[in-house]
């Protein structure tokens, strides 16, 4: 294995592992991972039922949502797990590492957006669920320039950013569609349930 595809591994492995312990050592109630355990479950069946269309799925939109309607945790969690999850029936590999990270940092970063109360409202939701979708192949992308090895150049790599980008049009386009309809109805949803269960 290339030397810096290798250390890359590490690294990922490394923040994901720093995070998940983080998030354990806060000792949070039990009621707070339930919604998670949900989200989950539903991202990725989503994922599967939609896996025939490229790059069209619910799990970007979901894990945005819980990041801002949960907080920061939430949505890690949510990314990362979803990812793992939905893989033992997409297909497990190297790639599932990155997935993780990819989705748990949308996660993260929306759960850290959701702290501003002025962004957490539909009219943040939509334009951010569609930026996901190349932050998301941004960072997905980077483990395919990293598996070029000796062939990795910088036109090489221009070019599997590039064709990545155009590639998750259709991506962003399905976010903001998919967040613009179910924002309200599920920030209602999850707002009754963090009162119910204190979270």
């Amino acid at each position: 294995m290339d030397k810096a595809l290798l250390i890359s591994y590490f690294v990922i492995g490394a923040i994901l592992v720093a995070i998940f312990f983080l998030i354990e050592k806060k000792k949070l109630p039990l009621s707070t991972f339930l919604p998670v355990v949900v989200m989950v479950a539903i991202g990725s069946i989503g994922r599967i039922i939609f896996g025939f269309i490229p790059n069209v799925q619910p799990v970007t939109v979901i894990v945005v949502l819980m990041g801002l309607c949960y907080n920061p945790e939430s949505g890690f969690l949510t990314g990362a797990l979803s990812a793992l999850v939905s893989n033992m029936v997409m297909g497990q590999g190297p790639w599932t590492l990155w997935q993780m990270f990819a989705w748990g940092m949308i996660g993260l970063l929306a759960g850290l957006c959701g702290k501003i109360k002025p962004l957490k409202s539909i009219y943040f939701a939509v334009p951010f669920s569609a930026v996901s979708a190349f932050l998301f192949s941004i960072i997905t992308d980077a483990w395919t320039v990293m598996t070029l090895g000796d062939g990795m150049t910088f036109g090489s790599a221009l070019s599997v950013f590039g064709a990545g980008l155009l590639f998750n049009i259709p991506h962003a386009v399905f976010n903001a569609v998919l967040c613009a309809l179910i924002f309200i109805p599920m920030n209602k949803r999850f707002t009754r349930i963090k009162e119910k269960y204190d979270i």
